[in-house]
């Protein structure tokens, strides 16, 4: 099933990150530009070799509000977090503060790649990968014998 939203280890957890129909709204509103059109200004200067993607900063046209506001806006509609192995509830307060605390001081690439992954998933959809079922366990060999007489002692 293609899904819109995604999670990502970012900051001090892994979040859900969702532009729903309200956070799309209020992107456009702030950046004064349409979906698509921040879409493509994130996007420029970024592709994809041999299935690696690569960034090329110099052909990049995005703003960094553009970058800031998009992870901003798509921790509130996911709404929440794992952290330390908790589960936290993410609101507009709890997304400034990671935004300001974590994307503002670190180099403009890491918000860049996020912001991107967030619009690829919410423009194009994805497919998540499918979970490998687990793994039957396999039997103790060390306590188990298939022989009647016991093993000699070790010397």
């Amino acid at each position: 099933m293609i899904q819109t939203a995604l999670e990502l280890d970012f900051a001090d957890g892994t979040y859900l990150f969702d532009l729903k129909l309200p956070q799309l709204a209020e992107l456009q509103e702030k950046r004064k530009a349409g979906v698509f059109a921040i879409y493509g200004r994130v996007m420029r200067g970024r592709t994809v070799i041999d299935g690696t993607p690569f960034a090329f900063a110099e052909e990049g046209q995005s703003f960094a509000e553009d970058l800031f506001e998009v992870i901003r806006l798509a921790l509130i509609g996911g709404g929440k977090g794992v952290v330390d192995g908790r589960e936290i509830s993410v609101n507009a307060m709890t997304a400034r503060t990671l935004v300001e605390r974590y994307c503002h001081s670190a180099p403009l690439r890491d918000s860049w790649n996020i912001a991107a992954a967030i619009l690829l998933a919410r423009v194009e959809g994805y497919d998540p990968p499918k979970a490998e079922p687990p793994k039957a366990a396999a039997p103790d060999t060390a306590t188990q014998s298939t022989s009647e007489t016991p093993s000699p002692p070790a010397p």
